[in-house]
């Protein structure tokens, strides 16, 4: 016994030793390990090894309440004990709780001997416990045992409560008088010795409400069975009852939340043992918890992702606080492969917690949705081959790596000859044919990590980092031998023949458009000869003079804020209705005439004058605001910003100095930034663009579906519209061959922009079929020359004020 009780609390077996107990029953959570017997009545071996669920009153067993009066039917049915129950601190030993069992003695309340019964009861058994025992007499309200006790319990005398019009029913709170005449029913219609508990709160003298947990029984009724002698015990609860029944709803909400929730949620332990899943897993993926419960995770995720997942989960573990983000693939039970995107979190040091939760939702449609998108807007539908977005993307990516390497890079321009006779002759059919053998065979002739485009309809265009003009010019002839001998295309043979032209980086440029543009004009110097290659001949003309000339001449034209800007309404695609402006910077040189933005604009991010520019543009549409308001037009203004802009360490503070300066509302601005912007450094751009908004802007994803976007990076940004980009605007007519390609991108773009709760707008329309098709599709606004040109802001202002004229008379009618 020594051994087994040694790290039992000594206080708490002096406790127990020293009232009249009639036996001690060491438990583990399940079973009665030991018995310690005082009392004939209960030997050792009684109810040694006896299920606790099979003896103890359910209330106790479930940890709702401490003690309670109760017959052991093993133990002889005339016998009833008061069972008391106490917890030990969890983890500390194998003994889970100490149960002690109290002998009730058996009595009658209309014997004479009933009050020495009670007070012997008292005297043994309640005299060193919390409780007080009282006898009550219905029918006059008033204990005739106990009343003492209860007196004290709420500060007032004996005399007190024998006057009070209810006796002692006169304190119980209005709120809880329904459960205490419950019990009273449920008292009059048991069995006697049948114990009724309920719990209700009392008045004090001073005017403060506590909480009593009762205990009570019938031991005396009339002679049609009405009860007269009631008997039980009383006990003040030291706990907040109200805090409690808070906490259990507030326990039951969240569990109602988890249980229900559209996100499955996962716990493990330290070792990596799911520990618990919601409902929702096995709704989701088919696992129940006999699958997962105790095991890790690594059956449950796909096997490519596997080795990753291993890394995250034990990073998370190993770091405590730590959290992540990610998306990857499991696999159903029934073997399909699901993509999910999950949030880990490390709550190891939480007691109440003590493991990694994972949440994670399903994102399978949203990432065939993301590889669609990226399909449509990145590869030829017919070649498979990249298209010219994707090109750019890739070059801008090799020039990049290749001035790291100190390398250089070619940029091939390959137009196939005689290609329209071949369409006009044998067909369309024949011609596709034609463009899928020259593209299979292009691929064979390019390394690993080149890229090969489609970029018109018989041109094409590859990427050859880390190589120099001699390898360049082996793989051009290579080409133009291949494609001047006879090609097979569908049921046909054809010979045709290529015209090729190569740009070198950095020999020729150091910039992608240039290198584009070097390399269609050495193309185009090729084609005279045809079925040969050329490279592009750099000579220093005229047009790096003049680069250099702009260059300087936009220092000025900023500083003295020569540039001015125009405004191009955009307008609700249903009502027709001006929704905002977009302010478009123009530049007027007094000495060459009107340069275009696509000419000054590059120059301004090359040499880094976009961030005053930027800031310029800036104070004008601040200021063409305030103007507007005072003349009554309130129409938000829209500014461009650019990549650099996103990246510059004073751009917020710029712009919330330049809000105050004017005093106009955030909420009349609205930032757009291309979407190639937008996701070069996500992190940044996220916080960047909360900054913003914190002044109440709007954002825009500008360009939208020229570029690859993960929308879980989307999804993160802080953005109001995406601008459907004027590409796939231009190519809805029927006259293109690849309008319904377009068409359904565009569809793809305003469903997605839907279900991430953004607004759509279309720019660049200039034709009705443009504005009907984009209108079916849900587009909801609309920019381009079908509803204005760019103009002054006073041509825009009389505009406005037109339409607010026709507006109102509107109304009025």
């Amino acid at each position: 016994m020594e051994q087994r009780t040694k790290l039992l609390d000594k206080q708490l077996l002096d406790r127990l030793f020293s009232n009249d107990y009639a036996a001690l029953l060491i438990c583990n959570k399940r079973f009665v390990i030991k018995t310690i017997s005082v009392d004939s009545v209960i030997s050792p071996d009684s109810l040694l090894g006896e299920p606790l669920e099979d003896f103890l009153p359910a209330d106790i067993l479930q940890g709702k309440e401490s003690r309670a009066i109760a017959k052991l039917d093993k133990l002889g049915a005339s016998h009833h004990f008061l069972i008391s129950s106490h917890p030990m601190e969890q983890g500390k030993s194998f003994i889970d709780r100490i149960i002690t069992l109290q002998l009730l003695p058996e009595f009658n309340l209309s014997s004479t001997q009933a009050h020495n019964i009670v007070e012997d009861y008292k005297d043994t058994i309640i005299k060193n416990s919390p409780i007080f025992l009282y006898v009550l007499d219905l029918k006059t309200k008033i204990f005739s045992e106990g009343l003492g006790n209860y007196a004290q319990l709420l500060g007032y005398t004996e005399q007190e409560i024998k006057t009070m019009p209810d006796g002692v029913y006169s304190f119980i709170h209005p709120e809880d008088i329904p459960m205490v005449e419950e019990q009273e029913r449920l008292l009059q219609q048991s069995d006697d010795r049948t114990v009724v508990p309920v719990e209700f709160r009392l008045q004090h003298k001073s005017g403060d409400w506590f909480w009593i947990q009762v205990h009570s029984t019938i031991y005396a009724r009339d002679d049609d069975g009405e009860p007269l002698i009631e008997i039980g015990s009383i006990h003040k609860m030291d706990k907040d009852r109200e805090a409690e029944r808070a906490l259990q709803q507030k326990d039951k909400y969240y569990r109602t939340l988890v249980e229900n929730s559209y996100d499955c949620i996962l716990m493990h332990d330290k070792n990596g043992l799911v520990t618990y899943i919601s409902p929702s897993v096995t709704r989701v993926t088919g696992y129940t918890e006999e699958d997962l419960l105790g095991k890790t995770l690594e059956g449950f995720i796909y096997e490519d992702d596997r080795e990753d997942a291993s890394h995250n989960l034990r990073y998370v573990s190993e770091n405590p606080g730590a959290s992540s983000v990610v998306e990857r693939r499991i696999r159903h039970k029934n073997g399909e492969i699901l993509w999910i995107e999950s949030r880990l979190a490390n709550h190891l040091d939480d007691p109440d917690i003590q493991g990694v939760t994972i949440n994670f939702h399903v994102i399978t449609g949203r990432k065939e949705a993301e590889e669609e998108i990226h399909r449509l807007a990145n590869y030829d539908t017919l070649t498979g081959l990249a298209n010219r977005h994707l090109l750019q993307t890739c070059l801008f990516r090799d020039i990049e790596s290749c001035a790291t390497k100190n390398s250089k890079l070619a940029l091939m321009y390959v137009d196939l000859d005689r290609f329209k006779q071949i369409n006009d002759t044998l067909g369309h059919t024949t011609g596709d044919h034609l463009l899928k053998s020259v593209s299979d065979f292009m691929r064979k002739c390019i390394r690993t990590g080149d890229t090969l485009a489609r970029v018109g309809g018989d041109e094409f265009a590859i990427v050859l980092p880390n190589i120099d003009a001699p390898q360049a010019q082996a793989i051009a002839e290579r080409l133009l031998r291949y494609l001047k001998s006879p090609i097979k295309a569908g049921p046909h043979r054809v010979q045709t023949g290529a015209s090729i032209g190569i740009s070198m980086y950095p020999d020729h440029s150091e910039d992608a458009e240039d290198l584009f543009r070097f390399a269609d004009m050495a193309m185009y110097s090729a084609k005279s000869d045809r079925n040969r290659f050329q490279f592009f001949r750099r000579k220093f003309s005229q047009q790096e003079t003049k680069r250099r000339l702009v260059e300087k001449k936009l220092k000025v034209a900023i500083s003295e804020r020569h540039l001015h800007l125009f405004f191009q309404p955009r307008v609700d695609m249903v009502s027709g209705k001006i929704h905002s402006v977009e302010a478009l910077c123009r530049w007027d040189d007094p000495e060459t005439g009107s340069i275009p933005p696509n000419i000054f604009i590059p120059i301004a991010e090359e040499t880094g004058l976009i961030h005053e520019l930027s800031q310029l543009v800036m104070q004008m549409v601040c200021q063409q605001l305030v103007d507007w308001h005072n003349i009554g037009i309130d129409v938000p203004i829209a500014l461009n910003l650019s990549v650099k802009d996103l990246k510059y360490f004073d751009l917020v503070q710029n712009l919330g100095a330049i809000i105050n300066q004017y005093g106009v509302s955030g909420k009349m601005l609205e930032i757009e930034v291309t979407e190639s912007a937008a996701m070069t450094d996500v992190v940044n751009s996220v916080k960047v663009l909360n900054q913003l908004q914190e002044f109440g802007i709007k954002v825009s994803i500008d360009d939208f579906g020229k570029g690859y976007s993960s929308l879980a990076y989307l999804s993160q940004l802080p953005v109001d519209s995406l601008k459907i980009d004027k590409y796939f605007v231009s190519r809805l007519s029927p006259n293109f061959k690849d309008h319904m390609i377009n068409h359904n991108i565009i569809k793809t773009i305003v469903s997605l922009a839907k279900s991430l709760d953004l607004k759509t707008v279309a720019e660049g329309i200039e034709t009705p079929n443009q504005y009907n098709i984009l209108k079916a599709l849900g587009c909801q606004m609309g920019q381009g020359m079908f509803f204005y040109h760019p103009m002054p802001a006073d041509q825009l202002a009389n505009l406005l004020k037109r339409e607010a004229r026709l507006a109102k008379s509107t109304v009025n009618q």
